[in-house]
Protein backbone atom coordinates (compact mmCIF):
# COMPACT_ATOMS: atom_id res chain seq x y z
CA UNK A 1 0.00 0.00 0.00
CA UNK A 2 1.06 3.49 -0.80
CA UNK A 3 2.60 5.37 2.09
CA UNK A 4 -0.03 7.52 4.32
CA UNK A 5 -0.27 11.15 4.07
CA UNK A 6 1.31 13.23 7.18
CA UNK A 7 -0.86 14.23 9.89
CA UNK A 8 -2.05 18.25 10.58
CA UNK A 9 -0.65 18.98 14.15
CA UNK A 10 -1.52 21.89 15.57
CA UNK A 11 1.72 24.03 17.79
CA UNK A 12 0.62 24.35 21.31
CA UNK A 13 0.51 28.09 22.42
CA UNK A 14 0.91 31.50 20.74
CA UNK A 15 2.35 31.51 16.85
CA UNK A 16 5.05 33.19 16.57
CA UNK A 17 4.71 36.35 13.85
CA UNK A 18 7.59 35.14 11.76
CA UNK A 19 6.34 31.78 11.02
CA UNK A 20 6.56 32.07 7.18
CA UNK A 21 8.29 28.51 7.17
CA UNK A 22 5.11 25.99 7.44
CA UNK A 23 5.82 23.00 5.89
CA UNK A 24 4.21 22.34 2.18
CA UNK A 25 2.65 19.00 3.21
CA UNK A 26 1.24 20.67 6.75
CA UNK A 27 -0.15 23.59 4.78
CA UNK A 28 -1.42 21.48 1.78
CA UNK A 29 -3.39 19.01 4.27
CA UNK A 30 -4.85 20.96 6.49
CA UNK A 31 -6.04 23.12 3.25
CA UNK A 32 -7.33 19.64 1.52
CA UNK A 33 -8.84 18.73 4.54
CA UNK A 34 -11.02 21.71 4.96
CA UNK A 35 -11.98 22.56 1.89
CA UNK A 36 -13.05 18.69 1.28
CA UNK A 37 -15.00 19.17 4.78
CA UNK A 38 -16.39 22.86 4.68
CA UNK A 39 -16.93 23.27 1.29
CA UNK A 40 -14.92 26.08 -0.68
CA UNK A 41 -17.22 28.74 0.33
CA UNK A 42 -17.25 27.70 3.76
CA UNK A 43 -13.13 28.32 3.93
CA UNK A 44 -11.30 31.10 4.26
CA UNK A 45 -7.46 31.52 4.26
CA UNK A 46 -8.10 32.84 8.15
CA UNK A 47 -9.38 29.55 9.10
CA UNK A 48 -6.33 27.46 7.74
CA UNK A 49 -4.07 29.86 8.79
CA UNK A 50 -5.61 29.20 12.28
CA UNK A 51 -5.76 25.65 11.83
CA UNK A 52 -2.05 25.42 11.36
CA UNK A 53 -1.50 27.92 14.07
CA UNK A 54 0.78 30.54 12.39
CA UNK A 55 0.36 33.77 11.54
CA UNK A 56 -2.97 35.03 9.79
CA UNK A 57 -0.95 36.17 6.75
CA UNK A 58 0.91 33.94 5.63
CA UNK A 59 -1.55 32.07 3.26
CA UNK A 60 -2.01 34.96 1.49
CA UNK A 61 1.54 36.05 1.33
CA UNK A 62 2.64 32.50 -0.21
CA UNK A 63 -0.71 31.73 -2.30
CA UNK A 64 -2.18 35.33 -2.86
CA UNK A 65 -5.82 33.84 -2.94
CA UNK A 66 -8.26 30.98 -1.75
CA UNK A 67 -8.39 30.05 -5.09
CA UNK A 68 -4.88 30.29 -5.48
CA UNK A 69 -4.77 27.79 -2.37
CA UNK A 70 -7.75 25.32 -3.52
CA UNK A 71 -5.73 24.47 -6.75
CA UNK A 72 -2.32 24.08 -4.95
CA UNK A 73 -4.69 21.49 -2.35
CA UNK A 74 -6.06 20.15 -4.82
CA UNK A 75 -2.63 19.37 -7.18
CA UNK A 76 -1.06 18.18 -3.80
CA UNK A 77 -3.88 15.68 -3.35
CA UNK A 78 -4.74 14.36 -6.50
CA UNK A 79 -1.29 14.27 -8.33
CA UNK A 80 -0.04 11.36 -6.97
CA UNK A 81 -3.65 9.92 -6.98
CA UNK A 82 -3.14 9.90 -10.67
CA UNK A 83 0.48 8.66 -10.36
CA UNK A 84 -0.35 6.09 -8.88
CA UNK A 85 -2.53 4.71 -10.49
CA UNK A 86 -1.32 4.71 -13.89
CA UNK A 87 2.17 3.74 -12.39
CA UNK A 88 0.49 0.20 -11.00
CA UNK A 89 -1.32 -0.22 -14.65
CA UNK A 90 0.26 -3.21 -16.69
CA UNK A 91 -1.12 -1.97 -19.94
CA UNK A 92 -0.30 -5.94 -20.98
CA UNK A 93 -1.76 -7.59 -18.27
CA UNK A 94 -5.84 -9.18 -19.50
CA UNK A 95 -8.39 -6.46 -19.42
CA UNK A 96 -10.26 -8.02 -16.60
CA UNK A 97 -7.01 -8.19 -14.72
CA UNK A 98 -6.76 -4.14 -15.42
CA UNK A 99 -10.46 -3.40 -13.83
CA UNK A 100 -9.69 -5.45 -10.71
CA UNK A 101 -6.61 -3.85 -10.44
CA UNK A 102 -7.84 -0.13 -10.42
CA UNK A 103 -10.51 -0.98 -7.98
CA UNK A 104 -8.06 -2.33 -5.38
CA UNK A 105 -5.63 0.06 -5.96
CA UNK A 106 -7.90 2.67 -5.65
CA UNK A 107 -9.46 1.49 -2.60
CA UNK A 108 -6.07 1.24 -0.67
CA UNK A 109 -4.86 4.57 -1.81
CA UNK A 110 -7.89 5.80 -0.97
CA UNK A 111 -7.90 4.32 2.63
CA UNK A 112 -6.10 6.80 4.37
CA UNK A 113 -7.08 9.83 1.85
CA UNK A 114 -10.72 10.23 2.87
CA UNK A 115 -10.27 14.01 1.78
CA UNK A 116 -10.30 12.62 -1.71
CA UNK A 117 -13.86 11.31 -2.57
CA UNK A 118 -15.33 14.43 0.45
CA UNK A 119 -13.78 16.74 -2.21
CA UNK A 120 -14.90 15.32 -5.47
CA UNK A 121 -18.37 14.85 -4.25
CA UNK A 122 -18.83 18.68 -2.69
CA UNK A 123 -17.27 19.77 -6.36
CA UNK A 124 -19.11 17.99 -8.59
CA UNK A 125 -22.87 18.81 -7.23
CA UNK A 126 -22.41 22.44 -9.57
CA UNK A 127 -20.46 23.67 -12.56
CA UNK A 128 -17.94 25.50 -11.85
CA UNK A 129 -13.97 26.83 -13.14
CA UNK A 130 -13.54 24.58 -10.02
CA UNK A 131 -14.66 21.73 -11.20
CA UNK A 132 -13.83 21.74 -14.69
CA UNK A 133 -10.42 22.05 -13.22
CA UNK A 134 -10.73 18.90 -11.33
CA UNK A 135 -12.18 17.25 -14.42
CA UNK A 136 -10.09 17.80 -16.92
CA UNK A 137 -6.43 17.56 -14.84
CA UNK A 138 -7.61 14.15 -12.77
CA UNK A 139 -10.56 12.63 -13.59
CA UNK A 140 -10.76 12.59 -17.24
CA UNK A 141 -7.18 11.30 -17.31
CA UNK A 142 -8.07 8.20 -15.33
CA UNK A 143 -11.35 8.02 -17.47
CA UNK A 144 -9.61 8.25 -20.93
CA UNK A 145 -6.98 5.29 -19.98
CA UNK A 146 -9.54 2.97 -18.76
CA UNK A 147 -12.45 3.95 -21.22
CA UNK A 148 -10.52 1.56 -23.73
CA UNK A 149 -10.41 -1.44 -21.56
CA UNK A 150 -14.04 -0.99 -20.93
CA UNK A 151 -14.78 -1.26 -24.66
CA UNK A 152 -12.25 -3.97 -25.36
CA UNK A 153 -14.38 -6.21 -22.64
CA UNK A 154 -17.47 -5.62 -24.53
CA UNK A 155 -16.16 -6.36 -27.93
CA UNK A 156 -14.84 -9.67 -26.60
CA UNK A 157 -18.19 -10.58 -24.88
CA UNK A 158 -17.04 -10.44 -21.55
CA UNK A 159 -18.56 -8.05 -19.83
CA UNK A 160 -22.25 -6.64 -19.64
CA UNK A 161 -23.39 -3.51 -21.58
CA UNK A 162 -22.89 -1.41 -18.69
CA UNK A 163 -21.37 2.04 -19.59
CA UNK A 164 -17.91 3.01 -17.85
CA UNK A 165 -19.51 5.92 -16.11
CA UNK A 166 -21.84 3.40 -13.64
CA UNK A 167 -19.09 1.35 -13.05
CA UNK A 168 -16.70 5.05 -11.96
CA UNK A 169 -19.48 6.32 -9.60
CA UNK A 170 -19.83 2.77 -7.58
CA UNK A 171 -16.33 2.46 -7.07
CA UNK A 172 -15.43 6.15 -6.60
CA UNK A 173 -18.94 6.63 -4.29
CA UNK A 174 -19.35 3.49 -3.28
CA UNK A 175 -16.45 1.52 -3.43
CA UNK A 176 -14.34 4.46 -1.09
CA UNK A 177 -17.79 5.91 0.61
CA UNK A 178 -16.43 3.55 4.02
CA UNK A 179 -13.61 5.82 4.18
CA UNK A 180 -15.21 9.01 3.56
CA UNK A 181 -17.77 8.06 5.57
CA UNK A 182 -15.77 6.71 8.88
CA UNK A 183 -18.19 7.98 11.62
CA UNK A 184 -21.35 6.15 10.33
CA UNK A 185 -19.18 3.12 9.37
CA UNK A 186 -17.54 2.95 13.26
CA UNK A 187 -21.29 2.78 14.17
CA UNK A 188 -22.36 -0.23 11.81
CA UNK A 189 -19.17 -2.07 12.31
CA UNK A 190 -15.90 -0.47 14.03
CA UNK A 191 -13.63 -3.38 12.87
CA UNK A 192 -14.38 -2.40 8.68
CA UNK A 193 -12.87 0.95 9.45
CA UNK A 194 -9.49 -0.43 10.51
CA UNK A 195 -6.87 1.11 7.89
CA UNK A 196 -4.39 -1.63 8.67
CA UNK A 197 -3.35 -2.85 5.35
CA UNK A 198 -4.76 -6.70 5.45
CA UNK A 199 -8.09 -5.30 6.33
CA UNK A 200 -8.00 -2.45 3.51
CA UNK A 201 -6.44 -5.34 1.34
CA UNK A 202 -9.90 -7.21 2.10
CA UNK A 203 -12.03 -4.92 1.59
CA UNK A 204 -11.13 -3.35 -2.09
CA UNK A 205 -11.15 -7.18 -2.83
CA UNK A 206 -14.80 -7.47 -1.78
CA UNK A 207 -15.59 -4.51 -3.52
CA UNK A 208 -13.99 -6.05 -6.51
CA UNK A 209 -15.82 -9.17 -6.26
CA UNK A 210 -18.71 -7.09 -6.44
CA UNK A 211 -18.54 -4.80 -8.59
CA UNK A 212 -16.95 -7.13 -11.02
CA UNK A 213 -19.04 -10.35 -10.75
CA UNK A 214 -21.91 -7.48 -11.77
CA UNK A 215 -20.35 -6.54 -15.17
CA UNK A 216 -19.33 -10.24 -16.20
CA UNK A 217 -21.08 -12.45 -18.65
CA UNK A 218 -20.91 -16.09 -18.43
CA UNK A 219 -17.93 -17.54 -20.22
Amino acid sequence: MPENPPRVTRPRGRPPKDAQLAPTDQVMAAAIEAFSVHGYNGVSLRTVNDELGVSRNLLYQRFGSKAKLWQAAVDWAFRPLVDYLVASDDESADPMVRLRMLIRNFIEYSATRPYLARLVTLEGAAATDRLDYLYHNYIEPIRSRYLPVFELLHEQGRIKKIPYETFYFLLTSGGSALYGQIALASMMNPEVTSTEETRVRLYAENVAEVLLNGLSLPS
